[in-house]
């Protein structure tokens, strides 16, 4: 279905980004294509649906060669291919318009199209979002529109470019969904990702290095070469790190890619370590029958208790972007009661498709030099809110103060800009000016520094971001790579000095290499001194950087305490479609399988690692133990050895007083 021999490109005729590669798909595969950033997976997979043409070797897909021009059309409508970034792929006002623009393009009949939309909207769980303008539709919102679009157009082959980068657990876990299904129903499927557990579901996997081929296998061939994969940045699905981890700890394990396997492996080596096991099988999730009884936990914390000096402080806030309805409620509120609109759409916010609120009725605050993390599902209002923060947007109903003003205040809002610096996703998008210099002055220049002062904020931020002034100052930001363009955007919120960065998903589209240097940076920045709110759709990155975690559910506050406060609730984060940390899943999954695990805690990695060696060495040496005690001692040998050999002796003489008394008859 897709040949590629001895392909090459370069977009500047002199690096190439691919070289020298030879990637064959199969109709009907589903293949994984991985690599750090700048690896050549986007060109690649850009040459697939001829957006690209080879400048050495070729590129054949369904028997047609991309630099073809008459085999363009035919080409793509045989390849559709999702973006990393929505907002690059959208070009309709209303989401019907978009998922519909791809089969009229392609000369599809008017009932046929109504018929493909609805198809694809059911299968990405937009229903209900037909009639939604697609600019006021949240990041993975976004993204799952693309998505239908390829899907309406019905190609033989998927290629998703880190389609799942803006999507949140269950949202990856939807997209899995349906690419497994489509794969079983024939589709060719082209993946790239940086989500290790997405890879792990492939038929093969293929990593790209600097342009060519590195390594190419099954995922069980190639997810477990650590050694490889960490020199190539990237990393290994949890259970291939943990059994690693397990086996330099002493328990008889091998890498495995899947959890369950894992556990089969834990099971196999160390039954006692499992007491509880009647009735598993390692096939079953949380519901599977185990005689340990449910642990009581405690309650999810609802409300917000931390101590300190408030920074932001939310007071029962609410917002519409329905403007109409928006004027209304302020009139209402001015008038001292509540909108009879309000009232009687009190049930229709936040991810409904007939939402009026965006968020509804959150009260909490920002703490001074605390690191708040925010999660919820797409569309749970986590833009909204954090929008609020520094009055770019206001509240319909109750009141925001920064730094104990009222941001209603247009002077307050002004300051509040000042006081609270935002970075949004994909923060290299807000690059602007023709040098880097200038972009990362514009805001101290704007506050109306001298340009002494704006020379040293300018310097002072680059060095913070890991970039050296005198080698970038003078360069254009858009010549520089994406993540270096991404540490020039932080570096011009910086330069204002903020008493609080807000991160709206810092690290979307990062290899994990990337990722870790840009969290790493954030953390830093909190360490000295900085107040720091982020928005993350990772667990495992809220658990480990954060003081506290505030979850919105559909625009409303779900809960807000401690990491160890939020993720030990299992079954209210899966409800809610977010999960739990890699670390704390792997604990309920091993207490299910029968080893009684004390999930009211809460494990990184480290700590599960210790618990679990712990019990398997307990329970091998316990084993060993009982064995031995079974076994006969020295002494009571040597009387068994005596015994035996009088019993020998009498058996002997029995044989021979037999055979002598045969004889004499």
């Amino acid at each position: 279905m897709i040949d590629s021999t001895n392909l090459g490109f370069t977009y500047d005729g002199q690096t190439f980004a691919l070289r020298d590669v030879n990637v064959h798909v199969n109709a009907g595969e589903f293949v994984c294509i991985l690599g750090g950033n700048g690896s050549g997976k986007s060109t690649f997979a850009k040459h697939i649906n001829a957006l690209l043409a080879p400048d050495e070797g070729s590129m054949t897909v369904d028997g047609n060669d991309t630099r073809d021009q008459r085999a363009l059309y035919l080409i793509r409508s045989t390849a559709g291919m999702v973006f990393q970034n929505p907002d690059d792929q959208l070009v309709a006002s209303l989401v019907e318009d978009d998922v519909a623009f791809g089969p009229e393009n392609l000369g599809v009949e008017p009932a046929e199209i109504a018929s493909r939309v609805a198809r694809s909207l059911a299968e990405v769980g937009l229903m209900g979002f037909e009639k939604h303008e697609t600019h006021a539709l949240s990041g993975g919102q976004k993204q799952r529109v693309a998505i239908a679009g390829v899907l309406a157009m019905e190609p033989k082959i998927l290629i998703l470019d880190e389609a799942s980068s803006m999507l949140d657990p269950r949202g990856r876990k939807g997209l899995l969904r349906v690419c497994r299904e489509l794969h079983e129903a024939g589709l060719t499927i082209v993946m790239i990702t940086h989500f290790m557990e997405e890879a792990a579901e492939a038929d093969r996997v293929i990593v790209l290095e600097e342009g060519r081929v590195a390594l190419e296998g099954t995922p069980d061939e190639v997810l477990v070469r650590t050694d490889v994969l960490a020199r190539l940045n990237l990393e290994v699905p949890f259970a291939c790190d943990f059994s690693v981890q397990l086996r330099d700890s002493g328990v008889d394990v091998v890498p495995c890619v899947h959890e369950s396997a894992l556990i089969a492996q834990l099971r196999n080596a160390a039954p006692a370590a499992f007491p509880c096991t009647e009735g598993y099988t390692v096939a079953q999730d949380a519901s599977a029958v185990c005689a340990i009884a449910p642990m009581k936990l405690p309650p999810l914390p609802r409300t917000s208790t931390a101590e300190g000096t408030p920074l932001i402080e939310f007071d029962h806030v609410s917002y519409t972007y329905d403007a109409a309805m928006a004027k209304r409620q302020q009139k209402a509120a001015k008038r001292g009661k509540a909108s009879t609109d309000v009232q009687a759409e009190r049930a229709k916010w936040g991810n409904d498709p007939d939402a009026l609120w965006a968020v509804r009725d959150v009260t909490f605050s920002v703490m001074e030099g605390e690191f708040l993390g925010i999660a919820g599902h797409t569309g749970s209002g986590k833009s909204t809110l954090i929008q609020h923060m520094n009055a770019l947007v206001r509240p319909t109903m109750g009141r925001v103060l920064v730094d104990g003003k009222d941001i209603s205040d247009k002077a307050a809002a002004t300051q509040a800009r000042s006081l609270v610096g935002v970075v949004f996703q994909y923060p290299e998008h807000q690059l602007f000016a023709a040098t880097v210099f200038d972009d990362v002055a514009f805001g101290p220049r704007n506050m109306g520094l001298s340009e002494e002062e704006v020379v040293e904020r300018v310097k002072e931020s680059l060095a913070q971001v890991g970039l050296d002034y005198d080698e970038v100052q003078e360069k254009s930001p858009f010549e520089l790579s994406g993540g270096q363009q991404r540490r020039v955007a932080f570096a011009g919120v910086l330069a204002m000095r903020p008493r609080v960065l807000v991160l709206d998903e810092p690290a979307a589209g990062l290899d994990p290499a990337a990722r870790r240097d840009f969290l790493g940076m954030i953390s830093d920045l909190h360490k000295r001194g900085l107040t720091v709110v982020m928005v993350s759709h990772s667990m495992d990155d809220l658990a480990r950087l954060t003081d506290r975690v505030l979850i919105m559910k559909e625009g409303e506050m779900f809960c807000v305490g401690t990491p160890a406060e939020v993720f030990i609730h299992a079954d209210e984060l899966n409800a809610i479609g977010l999960g739990q940390p890699c670390p704390q899943r792997m604990a309920g999954k091993l207490r299910d399988a029968g080893m009684p695990l004390d999930i009211s805690v809460l494990y990184d990695e480290a700590s599960l690692v210790r618990e679990v060696a712990g019990r398997v060495a307990q329970a091998v040496a316990e084993g060993s133990a009982a064995h031995d005690a079974a076994q006969p001692t020295p002494a009571s040998a040597e009387s068994a050895a005596e015994g035996f050999a009088a019993n020998n002796a009498a058996a002997t003489a029995l044989d021979h007083n037999q055979h002598n008394e045969g004889g004499a008859r």
